[in-house]
Formats: C-alpha cells, sequence, structure tokens
C-alpha cells in the first residue's frame, strides 16, 4: 500500500470514527443532507426553515465570547467563596450562617475545571482549597449526613472532580477518596433512592450513578432501572415534564443525561435517551430568548442556573454537530451556548459571585428567590454546570446565528407546558395560555424586543408565590361583569383556549388565542376573549377582542420599575408610557382607542425581577389595539 493510500484509509477511518461519535448524540437520519426527516422530530419543518434562513441571515455579530470565559466566571466565583470555607473543607451559607445543600461539591468540581484547564496551578491554594471540599463531601457522603437531605446532587459533582484530581494526588490521597467511594451506601445517601415516580431528584442521582460505574465503583444494574422508569416523563418534544410543568426542570435532569451520552454511556437505554435529548436540544434552541435567557415558566424561574445548563447541553451538541462535520448547527448551538454565557455575565455582583435571581436586591433580601434557593449553593451550581460546559466546548467552532437571532416561527408548546413562544428577526414573546396561579398568569408574560431591555418588556407576570398579596397581572384585558366585578384574564384557568398560527417567518410571527370563560360572580355568563398578537418589524402589536362583555373593558401592563438597585424611568403621556433603565428601554402604546389615558396604579408588587407597578388603560370600546417598540 502506498504511503497515499494509507493516508486516505487513515482519514477515512478518523472520519468513521469522529461520525460514531456524533451519532451517540444525534440519530443518523438527523444528519440526513435533504434535512431532518419530518418524522423526527414535531419541529423537523421549523428546524429545516430555520437552516435555510441561516445562510441569509444578515447584519449578524457574534457574542466575542470563548471557552476560556467559562472559565473567568468561575474564577470569580469561588474566590468569592473562599471567606465562607470553614476549617473541614465547607462552604457556610453567608446569609443562613450554615453549610446548605450541595454548595460543597460544587465547589470542589468548580475549582477542579480550573485545574484542569490550566487556569490555576494544582498547588495553588485555590486548588487545595478544591481538594479539601472535596474530601469533606465525600466523607459526609459515607456518613450519609450530608446537609438538608440532599445526597441525590453529590455524586455527580463529586465523581466529576474526583477524575480530575485523580492524578494529581498522593497515593494515599487517593486511596482514601477511593475507600470512601466504595463505602458509599446509596439507599441512605439518596432521598428518591429506587423510587420511580419522583421527580428529577431520580435522574440526578442516577447520572452521578453511571458515573462511579464508570469508574469501577458499581455496576450500571441501578443505572439502567431508573433510567427506564424515568423515560416515560419525557415528551415527544424531548421535554422532561414534572409537577407544575416547570420550564427549569425540564432542561436541568436533561443536562445531566446528555452529560452522560457526552461521557460515553452506551448502555440498553442509550438509543431511547438519543432519542428525546437530540429532540430536547433543538426545542431548547427554539424556546431560547434573543438575550439568552430560558423561558420562564414556574418554579425556580429567573434563576441565573438555568441559563448555565443552557450552556452544557448547547455545547455538547455543538461538539456533536461539529464533529458530524455540520457546521451550521454547530454555529447555531455554540452561538446559543455564548448567548446564555452572556446572559449570566449580566448578573455579576462586586464581589465576583452572581446575583442568583435576576434582580440586584441585597442577597439577604431574598428578593425573589424559592424557599430553597440559597446564595451560595445556587452560585456553585451555577459554575459547575458552567465547569461541565467547558469540558465539553469546542473552541474552534464558530458563531452562526440561531433560531433566537433569526426567528421565523410560533411554537405553541400546549401539552402540558402551556406556553407559546413566538419569534420574528430577533423580537420574541412567551405566553401562557393556562397561567398555573402560583408562579405566572395567563396571557402574555415576556416579551423581549430586539435592542431593547430585556428585564422592561416585561420578562414575567405577576402572581401570587412572588407578591405575596394574590394579585395576578399579566399584559392583556380585564372586563366587568354584570356585578361591575372586574375581571381579569391573567387569572383565569382555561384548558381550552384554541390557539391558530397566522404567519411564521422571519417577516412576520402571527397567532391568535381564543379564550372562552365563564365570568364569575351570582350571574354567571358567557364571554369570549380574543388575542391576536403580531411580531414585526421589531415591533409587538396586540388586538384585543371583547365578546359577551357588558361593562367596562381595561387593559394593564405589569412595569418594573425598580430592580433592586436601580430606579426605571417611567414616563407616562396620554396613551403612551416608556421605561428606560441603563439606557435601554421599551415604550408601550395604544394605538386604538384613540381616546385612551393611561394611568398608574401607584403599587409595588413584587416581581421576581424586582418592583413593579401597573400601567392601565380603560374604555368601553370592544376592540384595543396597543404596542410595544424598543426605547434606545
Amino acid at each position: 500500500m502506498s504511503c497515499k493510500d494509507s493516508h486516505v484509509t487513515e482519514k477515512t477511518a478518523n472520519k468513521k470514527l469522529t461520525t460514531a461519535a456524533a451519532v451517540a448524540l444525534i440519530p443518523l437520519g438527523a444528519l440526513s443532507k435533504k434535512g431532518v426527516e419530518n418524522d423526527m422530530h414535531p419541529l423537523s419543518e421549523n428546524i429545516n426553515v430555520f437552516l435555510q434562513n441561516q445562510e441569509k441571515a444578515e447584519s449578524f455579530t457574534p457574542t466575542g465570547l470563548h471557552r476560556k470565559d467559562y472559565l473567568k466566571i468561575i474564577d470569580a466565583q469561588v474566590r468569592a467563596m473562599i471567606k465562607y470555607q470553614d476549617k473541614d473543607g465547607r462552604i457556610i451559607d453567608p446569609v443562613e450562617n450554615v453549610e446548605k445543600y450541595y454548595t460543597t461539591p460544587c465547589f470542589a468540581h468548580s475549582v477542579a475545571a480550573l485545574v484542569a484547564s490550566s487556569h490555576i496551578d494544582v498547588n495553588d491554594s485555590l486548588a487545595l482549597r478544591g481538594m479539601k471540599a472535596l474530601d469533606i463531601s465525600l466523607t459526609d457522603m459515607v456518613n450519609a449526613t450530608v446537609n438538608g437531605n440532599h445526597g441525590d446532587f453529590y455524586t455527580w459533582p463529586v465523581m466529576l472532580a474526583y477524575e480530575t484530581y485523580k492524578p494529581f494526588v498522593s497515593k494515599e490521597q487517593l486511596k482514601s477518596w477511593d475507600d470512601k467511594i466504595h463505602s458509599i451506601q446509596v439507599e441512605k445517601l439518596y432521598r428518591t433512592y429506587n423510587k420511580p415516580k419522583e421527580n428529577n431528584w431520580v435522574l440526578v442521582h442516577t447520572a452521578g450513578e453511571f458515573l462511579r460505574a464508570k469508574s469501577g465503583f458499581t455496576n450500571y444494574d441501578y443505572v439502567e432501572k431508573m433510567l427506564g422508569l424515568q423515560l416515560s416523563n419525557f415528551t415527544d418534544l424531548g421535554m422532561y415534564n414534572e409537577h407544575g410543568n416547570p420550564l427549569p426542570y425540564d432542561l436541568f435532569p436533561r443536562h445531566y443525561l446528555s452529560g452522560m451520552l457526552q461521557l460515553e454511556y452506551k448502555g440498553p437505554q442509550a438509543t431511547s435517551l438519543r432519542h428525546y435529548l437530540w429532540k430536547g436540544a433543538w426545542t431548547s434552541l427554539f424556546m431560547q430568548s434573543p438575550f439568552g435567557e430560558l423561558g420562564t415558566g414556574y418554579r425556580s424561574s429567573h434563576h441565573i442556573w438555568n441559563e448555565a445548563q443552557q450552556c452544557v447541553v448547547f455545547e455538547i451538541y455543538a461538539n456533536a454537530y461539529a464533529r458530524a462535520g455540520r457546521e451550521k448547527e454547530a454555529g447555531a448551538f455554540k452561538r446559543a451556548a455564548m448567548m446564555s454565557l452572556n446572559s449570566m455575565n449580566q448578573w455579576i455582583r462586586e464581589d465576583g459571585s452572581g446575583y442568583i435571581v435576576k434582580n440586584r436586591f441585597p442577597i439577604e433580601n431574598k428578593h425573589g428567590y424559592e424557599r430553597y434557593s440559597i446564595h451560595t449553593c445556587y452560585n456553585m451550581l451555577a459554575t459547575s454546570m458552567l465547569a461541565q460546559a467547558w469540558e465539553f466546548s469546542n473552541n474552534e467552532i464558530e458563531e452562526l446565528p440561531s433560531p433566537a437571532d433569526i426567528g421565523g416561527f410560533v411554537l405553541p408548546i400546549v401539552n402540558p407546558f402551556h406556553k407559546i413562544f413566538a419569534n420574528a428577526a430577533g423580537t420574541y414573546l412567551e405566553y401562557d395560555t393556562n397561567g398555573d396561579q402560583k408562579y405566572n398568569p395567563t396571557g402574555i408574560i415576556r416579551v423581549h424586543l430586539k435592542g431593547g431591555h430585556p428585564q422592561l418588556g416585561p420578562s414575567d407576570g405577576i402572581a401570587s408565590y412572588i407578591n405575596k398579596d394574590k394579585k395576578s397581572v399579566a399584559l392583556g384585558p380585564l372586563w366587568q361583569n354584570e356585578e361591575g366585578t372586574w375581571v381579569s384574564l391573567s387569572e383565569q384557568k382555561n384548558k381550552s383556549s384554541k390557539v391558530e398560527i397566522l404567519e411564521s417567518n422571519t417577516k412576520e410571527a402571527k397567532f391568535r388565542i381564543t379564550h372562552d370563560i365563564t365570568n364569575p360572580g351570582k350571574k354567571s355568563s358567557q364571554v369570549t376573549i380574543i388575542e391576536t398578537i403580531s411580531i414585526t418589524d421589531g415591533k409587538v402589536v396586540v388586538k384585543n377582542e371583547f365578546k359577551g362583555v357588558v361593562g367596562n373593558k381595561r387593559l394593564t401592563w405589569p412595569m418594573l420599575v425598580y430592580d433592586g438597585k436601580d430606579r426605571v424611568n417611567v414616563q407616562l403621556t396620554e396613551s403612551m408610557a416608556s421605561l428606560e433603565l441603563k439606557g435601554k428601554g421599551v415604550q408601550f402604546n395604544v394605538e386604538t382607542p384613540k381616546n385612551v389615558s393611561l394611568k398608574r396604579k401607584q403599587v409595588e408588587l413584587k416581581h421576581r425581577n424586582g418592583i413593579c407597578d401597573v400601567a392601565y388603560a380603560e374604555f368601553s370600546e370592544n376592540t384595543v389595539i396597543y404596542s410595544l417598540t424598543p426605547k434606545n
């Protein structure tokens, strides 16, 4: 055989190996030159149209971020935690004054990434602190004394940290760690051990058990059992569903499972996982906001780890597509990862740690927090995710436009998540068709205008969990019933709303949603509320129609007026209102009827992003048209 022939054979073999690695994450049918086959994904047509439009995209500007930028956030965050580390290695939360949940193992893993990247030397004092955190985490795992009974969350970051530190430590230290990992009694450590009907926690500890098995500390039997039981929680769009239909906890287990495939899980469930996770990765790509944010929906929304987990999944699929030689898809996923990272960069505090929820209140206020939101824990969870994103990132992939940039779609994800996402040319809207009333009202809950400020759109509605006076407010209509009582669409639970897609192209995304509602009160009657929403030329135009309403009508717009640090500049002039914060803003205008005046309620309502007031207009006509545009 000639040298030339040998070179060709080697090149062909390498190409086959690269493709094989890619198809561990991407179904082979998705790599067809003709595009994604129709029966492979409910969004096949959207994906194929997007890839065609991607080639025509104009005025695209990359973020300028790269793989090393993950390390910058990780480094700043873990250094902010040093002052909270006690003599045993645990991270003590400065607000709660105790170690909380899985902060310490995530700290260990985050520091390990800095070592693995040569960002810091293995003998650096920070690296030694990371090893100390790993050691105490393992001790607590063996003793089943982890804080808050959150052992399910320990094993994944602990094993990732262990594999990183392993080459650098003494034989004595390694033997100590090995003995501890061998000694873990999972039935005592995991709160959801062997519970098939539990939520995402099961998949979190299952992913950890995969890493223990991969390193030879146990077998794969339990992993296979739990994966098989959990597959029924996936929807046809590849989304993971649990109680409340939370969007953060759709992606949360998927980022662990995607990591398993990336780390060469090849068990009996690999084909099914590949099928669901590839689908879910594309669905997440279409749901992402042009500002890089995960869609809002139910508990744990607006936490910065939402975007960190996007980084993980998007980097994994960027890398997979790159290995398959698919530059367009790889570039779109890389872009989405970098937009997620860029979003996180907006929420860094002066000490290098993050605001764990997207507002700027002091951490002691816990504003917008869940009962389980903890400053140290959720910062270290985010950096542990970024450590994975760094590990899985391919720096040679160039950013190309993603669906968030180009738009051209209306995406109803109604069953079971009761959401609609629409985007035209990078202006984006999220609608909740049946708000849970605890976290999200019914109606328009997010408007992210290209060139505007993401938190001013608004970026979520108002509901009872955050706003303790139990009011639900969304951008949308109210009306008076026969008794003169005001009824709000935002407060309605309506599973039977009808959604119609009217336009879905890069110039216009337009849909109509019809709500048939029984008026509350002694004299119950039927009313129909029709909302027709159009996104075009960077502008959102909404037409509300009222049928069967005998009283007056109103339109409300929740306005963020304070983000915990800065006051929003609010201006109202007759039928127009505007908000401006840090040079970016949004303008709200009632276009018809012409004789409408906007007023402020002069209230302070708690919201994930800060404090809101409400602008409203009252009128008697059966139709109102209003618009939102960016204000710069």
